[in-house]
């Protein structure tokens, strides 16, 4: 026995319910990764940003012995991306004024505006002879929800940490 053509059509499309379960369904599930997702890009602004300063440390370092002169690293602190570095050959450079940083200027603005930056020192200066720096540097790098510091030792041995008692990025020990 054949079934009626109007039963084959009957048992086609989705109802109303269906698609609004389903669309609940993905509204959960959203509502899981969406604060998950928030969070790896906040990690991930942070660890570009603290990269990018220990690369440019021993740049600076290779760049002494490389010149036969001192290489100055200029830090300027601030909030909210209003932080900047520079590297000046001899003596310390304002990286917020155009020139002023011969080697390479960094402005914060180019990363996040999320991620502060403190720094125990002011200006550090790299020896030629050796590549050591001047006096130990640490420059601590900040976010909602995450603390990262640079060590330079006076070795002049570069170091990402996490400082004790804050949450730092994976992967990187404690100081």
């Amino acid at each position: 026995m054949k079934p009626l053509r109007s039963q084959i059509h009957q048992n086609r499309g989705v109802t109303l319910t269906e698609l609004m379960i389903v669309i609940a369904i993905i509204g959960i599930i959203a509502g899981f990764a969406v604060p998950s997702y928030q969070d790896l890009i906040e990690r991930n602004r942070l660890k570009q940003v603290v990269e990018s300063l220990k690369s440019d440390m021993q740049f600076a370092r290779t760049e002494a012995i490389k010149r036969s002169q001192n290489v100055v690293l200029s830090p300027t602190t601030g909030n909210a991306g209003a932080w900047c570095y520079g590297l000046n050959l001899s003596t310390a450079c304002t990286c917020g004024t155009a020139g002023s940083c011969g080697i390479k200027t960094v402005a914060g603005s180019g990363f996040s505006a999320a991620v502060s930056m403190t720094a125990s020192t002011g200006s550090s200066t790299f020896d030629f002879r050796r590549g050591i720096p001047s006096a130990t540097t640490n420059v601590t790098f900040a976010t909602t929800h995450y603390t990262t510091r640079i060590n330079v030792n006076s070795a002049g041995r570069v170091v990402i940490c996490t400082p004790t008692g804050t949450t730092g990025l994976p992967g990187y020990p404690g100081c």
